[in-house]
């Protein structure tokens, strides 16, 4: 979960939705992760052991990815390296974090891409865009018609060309080598409705489009819905899990977070209750721990089910790489998946 501060908000935490997020590079651990901390209406940058390794000086910054932190001066933001040495200059409206050594980026109300130098991978512009993933980027070329209907999704490769033509009503990033992606349906040449199918890179469909409503695949698994059918089906779009809750979100770390009568737990892959619903709030599974709110506070679970770290806290967001940004008796700071302050304002 990318974690975002801002001035204007001294404890205000903001996070990146489950289809929306990309993944962090594999090869950037958390020792080449950089957490943003705020002091006197300005940010700085702890590691994960927290120790202070850049001294609060910036309008705003995100938790770095893949070597790289988006910082704000101003109205502004850029990148800086560990060693807090400017490596893009701020100049954007907003950023995202690296992905596959590509951030997107924007500069008004347009979009683009760059990579670790500054260099705009493409000479165009787009409405919307979304992260690279496997090579791949979703982006929207050309505004919608007033239904929405009208296909304006499209893929591009890391050197900015159009590989998989813009014929989608919607169309996610990549993950597991799919992609979720909405087209039309029409009789002769009227539109009538949409359907979800999972794409496979050359922008062929290894499941064809006959679903309602898909999320993107997760660990090997696609929520959808069919009908009145509701579950998972897998990369053969057959139906591997069907269930009958208010809500659902995907797997993450072999466990789904369900809603029944308001209150939120979790399922296993079989479907099974491993966190029967009795929380009012529950955040995915992430380093092995999950957010829940009680009546007592905020607290984290492990993978059993277990209260490891005691519901306490007044404001908490999901473990990143290893640390959580918490607030305890009106001070902030991140703890370690033990619960342990590694770094905490004012001390």
């Amino acid at each position: 979960m990318l974690l975002l501060l801002f001035r204007r908000s001294r404890f205000a935490i903001y996070a990146c939705l489950g289809c929306l997020i990309a993944a962090y590079h594999p090869a950037y651990g958390q020792k080449d992760t950089m957490y943003p901390i705020l002091e006197d209406g300005l940010f700085g940058f702890i590691n994960s052991s927290g120790e202070v390794i850049i001294e609060p000086k910036y309008d705003g910054a995100k938790t770095s990815s893949e070597g790289l932190a988006a910082v704000r001066l101003g109205y502004s933001w850029g990148f800086v390296d560990l060693q807090d040495s400017v490596r893009i200059a701020p100049q954007f409206s907003s950023v995202f974090p690296f992905s596959d050594g590509i951030a997107r980026v924007q500069s008004g109300q347009y979009w683009t891409f760059i990579d670790r130098n500054g260099e705009r991978i493409t000479d165009e512009y787009f409405m919307s865009a979304l992260d690279f993933s496997s090579g791949l980027a979703p982006v929207r070329v050309r505004p919608g018609t007033v239904a929405g209907l009208e296909p304006k999704w499209g893929f591009i490769d890391r050197e900015g060309q159009m590989v998989v033509p813009d014929r989608f009503v919607r169309a996610l990033p990549f993950s597991d080598g799919m992609a979720a992606a909405e087209v039309t349906r029409k009789v002769i040449v009227v539109s009538i409705n949409t359907r979800w199918g999972l794409l496979a890179p050359d922008g062929s469909w290894i499941v064809e489009p006959e679903f309602h409503s898909m999320r993107n695949p997760s660990e090997g698994l696609a929520l959808v819905r069919k009908g009145r059918q509701r579950g998972f089906i897998d990369a053969t779009g057959a139906f591997v899990l069907e269930l009958d809750y208010e809500q659902v979100f995907s797997f993450k770390e072999n466990r789904a977070r369900v809603n029944e009568e308001g209150l939120w737990g979790f399922i296993n892959r079989k479907g099974e209750v491993v966190v029967a619903p009795g929380y009012q709030r529950a955040d995915d599974f992430s380093n092995g721990r999950a957010l829940v709110l009680t009546g007592d506070g905020y607290g984290f679970l492990d993978s059993t089910g277990t209260m490891v770290i005691p519901p306490q806290y007044e404001k908490a967001s999901s473990f990143d790489r290893g640390l959580a940004w918490v607030t305890l008796d009106g001070k902030s700071g991140y703890i370690d998946t033990t619960g342990i302050f590694v770094w905490r304002e004012d001390e």
